[in-house]
């Protein structure tokens, strides 16, 4: 799931600082900032030539695959990544982290993917349909 959404937002979308994704398998993790819960963080180190990272938490995906289903646990994992994304690009434009722009910016991104994943699924499946 992660390596398909990696490669769709490289081919997509600019990233001229490279950022490394780390996938965790716990619950939660503890945002290093403000020492609170979080289902991922981004870092941003001050100097730009440093990298940055992102940390998701994926350890209640069967959790959320079995009280929301599959598409939509798929969905809140990726989105979570989407959201650290935005704050990513915030980082790279020296803007304050703006929640309320990352959680907009976030559905947005996630739900642009699903669009392409859905459609490739069903033009895979169903090519007489797309002539």
């Amino acid at each position: 799931m992660f390596i398909e959404y990696a490669r769709w937002l490289r081919t997509n979308y600019q990233f001229p600082q490279r950022v490394i994704v780390y996938i965790k398998e716990d619950n939660l993790l503890k945002n290093t900032q403000s020492g609170e819960p979080a289902s991922g963080t981004f870092f941003g180190p001050y100097e730009k030539t440093e990298e940055p990272y992102i940390r998701i938490a994926t350890g209640d995906f069967q959790l959320l695959k079995k009280e929301e289903g599959v598409f939509q646990a798929a969905f809140t994992i990726l989105n979570t990544l989407s959201h650290e994304i935005q704050h990513y690009y915030q980082w790279l434009d020296d803007e304050e982290f703006d929640e309320e722009i990352a959680i907009n910016g976030a559905a947005e991104l996630t739900e642009e993917y699903i669009t392409f994943f859905v459609e490739g699924f069903l033009k895979d499946k169903f090519p007489q349909c797309f002539r």
